[in-house]
């Protein structure tokens, strides 16, 4: 991949401005689309707001028309987006998105940036003020786990806005990013917090293809270089193509290709707010040392079980529920566990019939989707409701380990909750 710096004038930017036209479909591509629709039936009806061509189109855009790539990956994103209840959220405003990200973590409300508004082409436009992000202080406070929830209920909120725009106005939308590197430095950059990133970005990259149109890096430091060859290799190609390094003319640049009436003063834009020049975007700085999680909140090692998943493979902890829910109360699985190193991909399922003795089965119902997790800092720990009898599992995936076994230490119970 190789860096390009712009520094385009104005009259270059009629060239950036999507033509407000209508999508057409070519009947090649209306094929295509209703041998998917009927190949993920069970998949959109657990998440139908996505049975449109418009959205089934960007799957098939996005992963080249292989529609035997799209089918798995499709089908993963939309058992997620269910099985987090993001089907069921009201996501009608950027407003609405922010609060729901902003009660998924406490500590998360110092990652900074924020959903800004709509550009002039009709983009959702995301704020990142990457310069601003204290990972050595946010890592210890949070799970890993709260930051896919959060980023990934992010990107669906912003695809629910862009889905009601699309059918509005019959094109396809997308989103612009602004990454504002201000304030970087070496000594920022932790290694474990920015696998972490990178990880969750390939992630949200499957899960969400071919929405972004433009991607603008600005406040660029001496050292780019060698973060970016840390960070590309998580972005998929069309993604590097739509990157954009600007140099010092960076605001008149942004002004031309999102709107002055969108930008924040601080970004070289008219919009003003109560709050200042940075608006409502979170500016992030130094975690409060009191919210670092305590290892000394860790479950005992006596009541805990051990689990080794060799490199190359995956390991399940099969719990089963007998019987009919409790008359009064709920009944919940609980689960705690942490790694030994690294990371790994953790789930839990509910098995379908006659699937009970294998780790993952495509007929098994999602109810915690797989991330890939790290517990340098802070443990994994959830619950999920248990009202349904049958075998539920815990799954650990260490298949993208090619050498390293994982050693899990874990905790799991079935509770009846008022």
């Amino acid at each position: 991949f190789r860096m390009s710096v712009s520094s385009k004038s104005s009259k270059d930017s009629g060239k950036d401005s999507v033509k407000l036209e209508r999508t057409e479909i070519s009947e090649e591509d209306r094929a295509l689309i209703e041998e998917l629709r009927g190949r993920i039936k069970r998949e959109l009806d657990l998440v139908p707001a996505y049975n449109d061509d418009i959205s089934l189109l960007r799957w098939l855009v996005g992963w080249d028309r292989k529609i035997d790539v799209v089918v798995p990956k499709i089908k993963f994103s939309l058992r997620s987006i269910h099985a987090l209840g993001l089907h069921k959220e009201d996501f009608s405003s950027l407003d609405k998105i922010t609060a729901y990200c902003d009660a998924c973590s406490v500590p998360l409300q110092w990652l900074p940036g924020s959903l800004v508004g709509i550009d002039k082409d009709g983009n959702v436009l995301s704020l990142q003020m990457i310069g601003r992000l204290d990972a050595p202080s946010l890592m210890p406070c949070t799970r890993n786990s709260d930051l896919y929830r959060m980023r990934i209920a992010e990107s669906e909120g912003v695809m629910s806005i862009i889905r009601k725009k699309e059918k509005a106005e019959g094109r396809q939308l997308g989103t612009s990013v602004i990454f504002d590197l201000d304030g970087m430095s070496m000594s920022m950059v932790d290694m474990t917090a920015l696998k972490t990133i990178t990880t969750m970005l390939s992630q949200l990259q499957e899960m969400f293809p071919d929405v972004l149109r433009k991607i603008f890096v600005i406040n660029v430091p001496p050292f780019i270089q060698l973060l970016w060859s840390l960070i590309v290799p998580a972005l998929a190609k069309q993604t590097q193509q739509k990157i954009e390094i600007l140099n010092e003319n960076w605001k008149e640049r942004l002004k031309e290709a999102i709107g002055e009436d969108v930008l924040f003063e601080h970004w070289g834009g008219t919009r003003k707010h109560e709050k200042g020049e940075y608006g409502f975007v979170r500016t992030g700085g130094k975690a409060p040392a009191s919210m670092k999680y305590d290892k000394a909140n860790d479950i005992p090692d006596a009541k805990l079980t051990t689990l080794k998943v060799p490199a190359r493979n995956t390991a399940f902890v099969p719990i089963t529920v007998e019987g009919p829910a409790p008359a009064t109360g709920k009944r919940r699985l609980f689960w705690w566990w942490r790694v030994d190193s690294g990371d790994v991909g953790f789930s839990v399922l509910r098995a379908a019939e006659g699937r009970e003795a294998v780790a993952e089965h495509d007929d098994d119902d999602v109810m915690q989707p797989r991330f890939r997790l790290q517990t340098v800092f802070v443990p994994e720990d959830g619950e999920i409701d248990a009202t349904e009898p049958g075998t539920y599992k815990l799954v650990f995936d260490n298949t993208h380990g090619k050498v390293w076994s994982k050693t899990i230490k874990y905790f799991a119970e079935i509770r009846i909750v008022e």
